[in-house]
């Protein structure tokens, strides 16, 4: 890489990207190899405890992050980087408690040592996907290696609510290289690289309601259709994630906001990673397009 911020970057897939969310990682690691992204990823890692854990047990919430930021140390890693924003939640939540509260890091490492690992050393920056691109590729670097532009495509980037905050968390609005906490532009400028127009999107940061999905299905609807009613009044055709959460919730509602509501609002659901592989000149179905539940091909095939 030309430009490298981070260091050595250990990435942590995290339980979505090996199950609902095996898409977004074939096709990250499709485009870290066209573009020269350097990683090592965390094999023996486990759930990060993100959401609901915390409120259950209180160490558990802390110690199980604390854990995948140990394994991230025992690499050498500088940089943990995570493509779900809940996971980059967890992380980041784990690290700045560890860090604020020398009696929360001493009981933590003190579990870690007990379960056979090495204290973590809170050495570790922690950054989401899209901000690992963004910084060391950049739009234009990526503009460059672009082989399928997709001019004319309208698109809304759901950044969803944890991708930026909180901010003592996440340090976004603290470090240069992190995106905006409350306007993000990192995705956008990324999709504007390969051609494609970002509509004005307000929801873009909006909770889909994603952990609810099971427990309070009503609420998750409603969120989901305020994000897709924006979505299409702007005119997107895709509305592009960056949150597996995210993403499988809002499909896998898809049809029961249309009947919920009335309105038709379905509209296809594509991991930025996605796009930027398609672009990049990867087939469908390599980037496992077509595996996508709501049918994204019935716009990209134009591009074919």
């Amino acid at each position: 890489m030309s430009n490298n911020p981070y260091g050595k970057v250990a990435f942590y897939p995290g339980c979505a990207l090996d199950g609902l969310g095996k898409s977004y990682e074939v096709s990250f690691s499709l485009i870290a190899k066209d573009l020269g992204l350097e990683y090592e990823r965390l094999n023996d890692y486990n759930c990060c405890g993100a959401l609901e854990v915390k409120n259950v047990n209180t160490m558990a919430g802390l110690l199980l992050p604390a854990r995948n930021l140990s394994l991230a140390r025992q690499v050498n890693a500088n940089t943990i980087m995570s493509a779900c924003p809940g996971c980059h939640y967890s992380l980041s939540r784990a690290q700045y408690y560890m860090v604020k509260y020398p009696k929360v890091r001493e009981k933590v490492n003190a579990y870690l040592e007990k379960m056979g690992e090495k204290p973590y050393d809170l050495s570790l920056l922690t950054i989401h996907a899209v901000e690992f691109i963004y910084n060391t590729v950049g739009p234009e670097g990526l503009k460059a290696k672009v082989k399928r532009p997709l001019k004319g495509l309208k698109v809304a980037p759901y950044y969803g609510c944890l991708y930026n905050r909180p901010k003592p968390y996440t340090l976004t609005g603290y470090l240069r290289i992190k995106d905006d906490p409350e306007r993000p532009h990192f995705m956008d400028e990324l999709l504007e690289a390969i051609g494609a127009e970002v509509v004005p999107f307000e929801a873009k940061t909006m909770c889909c309601g994603g952990p609810h999905v099971y427990s309070d299905n009503e609420v998750s609807l409603h969120l989901e259709a305020r994000i897709l009613r924006e979505a299409r009044k702007n005119g997107a055709e895709l509305l592009i994630t960056d949150c597996p959460l995210g993403h499988v919730a809002i499909e896998t509602n898809m049809n029961k906001i249309a009947e919920k509501y009335g309105e038709d609002l379905r509209m296809g659901v594509v991991y930025f990673t996605q796009l930027i592989a398609f672009a990049l000149g990867h087939s469908p179905e390599e980037v496992m397009l077509t595996a996508n539940l709501t049918n994204p091909m019935s716009v990209l095939k134009r591009y074919l």
